[in-house]
């Protein structure tokens, strides 16, 4: 099901037509973006830094670094005597995908402004958290939402659901050990983000 939705996807942005990226003072496309993002699920909070390249306005290969973890109680920020940070399950995420935009689908009065839809299928690489066994280190990864384009810089709102896990292996963490750890883990996340 899932490879014939992006097959379809791709034949459809494949026979836009591609209108001009925004332009530098030199006249070049910016075919690059970065992003710095952050979001919150059913897990915890997850952070990344994101590199983008854009061949064409509406299609690009993304990859991002980053972490998600437990989210610390308030009484353990605030604990000198026993710092209990050891007690939480955090995993590194790599995250590569590719990034499918939408033309602009509100032109605002200057040209460079506009809001775009997107969606991102991509996979998570992720070694386990400290004490998992057998943690489940390639994962599924979709992403979409709406970002908000001015001149070079980037601002999006979006959701993302995965079947990566924090607690897949059953690492200990600050409550025990989960009751389950091979489900979906859904996102609400936003970034900015530029292009040079």
């Amino acid at each position: 099901m899932w490879r014939g939705i992006l097959t379809w996807l791709l034949v459809c942005v494949g026979f836009l037509s591609v209108e001009a990226q925004a332009i530098d003072v030199d006249g070049e496309r910016m075919r690059w973006e970065a992003g710095l993002g952050a979001g919150l699920n059913n897990d915890g909070f997850e952070c990344d830094l994101s590199v983008a390249f854009f061949s064409v306005q509406y299609v690009g290969i993304k990859v991002g670094l980053g972490v998600a973890g437990e989210i610390m109680e308030l009484q353990d920020w605030c604990d000198d005597e026993y710092p209990s940070y050891d007690d939480y399950a955090v995993r590194f995420k790599f995250n590569p995908a590719v990034v499918l935009r939408t033309p602009r689908l509100v032109k605002l009065r200057n040209s460079d402004y506009g809001f775009y839809l997107f969606a991102e299928p991509g996979i998570v690489l992720s070694p386990g958290a400290s004490g998992s066994r057998n943690a489940k280190t390639f994962r599924w990864d979709m992403k979409c939402g709406i970002n908000f384009q001015a001149d070079r810089f980037i601002a999006t709102l979006g959701y993302g659901v995965s079947n990566f896990s924090l607690y897949s292996g059953d690492p200990i963490n600050h409550w025990g050990f989960p009751d389950k750890s091979d489900y979906n883990t859904h996102t609400v996340y936003i970034s900015a983000g530029v292009k040079f």
